[in-house]
């Protein structure tokens, strides 16, 4: 296999979003993880490239004690001198091995490669030393095709199929016997089930009945339509059983913790609604924060491409087939992400679909409010889970309107037809604390506030302008006699008058500038700038309500 013809992950993360069309080999890539960590022979054939079985390389890192394996402290030669002291220069450098069912470990290469020839048997050796990193994890997998129907016993055996066969055999086993804890399901699954589907349903009690002899249904109480069968239930509401499933009761029947599983979820989105898919991958990734879990997750959904696409724990992966030959790509760019839209054939009215949207004038107001958002909200709330921004262009601003649809002006736009949950941020714009807003400006928050709506107006002339003093100091040196960055100033003339030039550098690269001073800002030197901490605690208010969070 040539270097170019190389697919799968540079690195894994807490969760691993596989995204593409059909038969765009995304399981293939779950077939890859499944076969690191228990190589079998055969079970990749059918994923090879024209016939041939593809070969799975691994790269890790090297600790001491492996290198010590072949490079010895008390051994030398006349090659390398003291094998250690040759050797100890690659304690934490990368190995890559190739792993095949059956066979020791054989060695592909070293990073970086200096001095290779010199000791090339020493590294074959190294290779065949070396663990396999996935080896200690176990791999749970649901497929997209997966029911919860009624079951009989199965000898006991506490094991759930990848299509969801032994679901309610578990189940009913956790509700009614003695030496397993029914808490786990009766309070524990029940409450994060109630979690992730209120306010559309919620459930009071879960419970396991005989149908027939030795047939077991899974039913659950709601206060007004009272026991309902989880087989005639919609498909949703099972696979976010299956889900709960996997993260609660297996790990106890295995007696392991979360953090030794690595778990495949195949479209967990089918039949949920946009609102269900947030929360429940929202517990996904609480659960993978929380529990150190790993998530493969495959999915043609927009929803979670908006909740994991800016997420430092997450990365997504694009899998494209032409025909010939099947290759994966991480998406990281803007120009990726929009790839993966258009494959997926995906609209800009799924903004409609969105708790909530946040109007700013442009990239870097948006990174300043995701991180006010965060510190406010304690981290509890993020976009893509329960808000969506979205940029409207301070010159454009002039051409909306938040009038409710059906408004008789037809050359403004209509805000409210994107989506009916609004907070828009404006700035003032003004060098004086006697300026006027504009009558633009005046006519929008009049119009947002008059359909239940928030404008916020910044109290200085932009959002800048609520960059504290301290959280400026951290990035350049200031003196104690250094005048303060006031509420009207300009923050690019504030900055070349702190080091010459710097001000010029970043007025037109404001992102930029808002990722590097984003990390200095906190809510106790935010807190006390001007109308923040009254703006804030409603922005809070206002997306809590729109995601029913209590």
């Amino acid at each position: 296999m040539s270097r170019r013809k190389q697919q799968g992950f540079d690195t894994i993360k807490p969760i691993n979003v596989l995204i593409g069309r059909n038969n765009s080999r995304k399981s293939s890539l779950l077939d890859l993880i499944d076969y690191a960590v228990l190589p079998r022979k055969g079970y990749l054939d059918l994923s090879g490239h024209k016939g041939k079985e593809p070969e799975v390389i691994l790269t890790k890192y090297l600790t001491e004690s492996e290198i010590k394996t072949v490079f010895p402290e008390n051994s030398s030669d006349g090659v390398i001198g003291n094998y250690w002291n040759f050797g100890k220069k690659f304690v934490g450098k990368k190995i890559s091995i190739r792993i095949k069912a059956g066979e020791t470990n054989q060695f592909d290469k070293i990073e970086p490669s200096m001095d290779f020839e010199k000791a090339k048997g020493h590294f074959i050796r190294l290779a065949s030393r070396v663990s396999n990193p996935f080896a200690t994890f176990i791999f749970k997998k649901i497929q997209a095709e997966r029911d919860i129907h009624p079951e009989t016993a199965n000898n006991n055996r506490l094991y759930v199929q990848e299509n969801g066969d032994g679901a309610t055999y578990i189940l009913e086993q956790f509700i009614n016997k003695s030496d397993l804890p029914s808490e786990l399901v009766e309070v524990k699954l029940l409450g994060e089930l109630n979690k992730i589907i209120e306010p559309d349903s919620s459930f009071k009690r879960i419970i396991a009945q005989e149908i027939n002899s030795q047939v077991w249904e899974i039913y659950l109480e709601e206060e007004e339509k009272g026991r309902v069968a989880l087989s005639k239930s919609g498909s949703g509401l099972k696979t976010i059983l299956m889900v709960l499933i996997y993260t609660l009761l297996i790990p106890y029947v295995d007696k392991k913790p979360l953090s030794n599983y690595i778990f495949a979820f195949e479209e967990l989105e089918n039949n949920l609604h946009p609102a269900l898919q947030r929360r429940l991958f929202s517990y996904i990734r609480d659960i993978a924060l929380t529990e150190k879990a790993h998530f493969f997750l495959t999915t043609h959904s927009n929803v979670v491409i908006d909740l994991f696409s800016n997420d430092n724990i997450a990365q997504i992966y694009h899998t494209i087939h032409n025909g010939i030959e099947a290759t994966s790509n991480q998406v990281t760019t803007y120009m990726q992400k929009t790839g993966i839209l258009d494959d997926l054939e995906v609209r800009a009215s799924d903004l409609l679909q969105s708790n909530g949207v946040i109007w700013v004038e442009g990239p870097s107001d948006r990174i300043y409010i995701n991180r006010w958002i965060e510190l406010w909200s304690e981290g509890k709330l993020r976009e893509g889970a329960h808000y969506q921004c979205v940029f409207y262009g301070g010159r454009l601003l002039a051409h909306l309107s938040g009038e409710v649809p059906g408004y008789d002006e037809p050359k403004l736009i209509k805000i409210l037809s994107t989506n009916r949950n609004v907070v828009m941020l404006i700035d003032s714009d003004r060098r004086t604390e006697s300026d006027a807003i504009n009558e633009t400006k005046k006519r929008i928050c009049e119009e947002i506030e008059g359909t239940n709506g928030f404008c916020w107006v910044t109290a200085g002339k932009e959002v800048e302008n609520y960059i504290p003093r301290i959280a400026i100091s951290k990035l350049y040196e200031m003196g104690a006699d250094e005048e303060e960055f006031r509420q009207y100033d300009i923050l690019w003339d504030y900055l070349d008058k702190l080091e010459p030039e710097e001000g010029k550098k970043y007025s037109n690269k404001k992102v930029i500038f808002a990722e590097k001073i984003r990390p200095h800002l906190d809510k106790k030197n935010l807190g006390a700038t001007f109308d923040m901490e009254t703006r804030m605690a409603e922005i809070i208010s206002r997306i809590n309500k729109w995601n029913n969070i209590k």
